[in-house]
């Protein structure tokens, strides 16, 4: 998958680029909650460019697929394992509704994932999961 960005800013061999959103996202706006950024994502990366220049970025479509079935699998497997525990715990409790303890402990178990993955984060964003720069273009050499 190749995205093509703008750089914004360098900072030594660190480069923030601003992307425009992918056709593929639609008109639901839910990345932003509608606001007018939605339309751009910008991320870091290490490289060689100037503020302005066009870069091209690449990264693997079967990295993507695996990178998106993490992205959703760990928060499914949060909320799964926090249902079943709620489950598991409500035989034993007495006084609290049984559905509502099953509900806090899914949003939990979903919170506990969010938590795993912001650990696991730097670790994904290396290596084969990592983005790289394909092309670097002035801006007036793109028609």
């Amino acid at each position: 998958m190749t995205n093509r960005g703008v750089v914004t800013e360098v900072n030594g061999d660190m480069l923030t680029i601003v992307f425009e959103r992918h056709e593929a996202c639609g008109d639901c706006h839910a990345c932003m909650r509608g606001s007018s950024d939605c339309a751009k994502h910008t991320i870091k990366l290490r490289g060689k460019a100037q503020r302005g220049d066009i870069v091209e970025v690449e990264m693997d479509d079967s990295h993507v697929m695996a990178a998106s079935a993490v992205a959703y699998m760990i928060p499914l497997a949060g909320f799964i394992v926090g249902l079943a525990a709620g489950w598991g715990i409500s035989g034993h409790v007495t006084g609290i509704n049984a559905e509502l303890l099953m509900a806090f402990c899914a949003v939990a178990g979903t919170g506990v994932a969010y938590l795993i993955m912001r650990a696991l984060d730097p670790h994904f964003s290396k290596g084969r999961w990592e983005q790289h720069i394909v092309s670097v273009k002035r801006p007036d050499d793109v028609a």
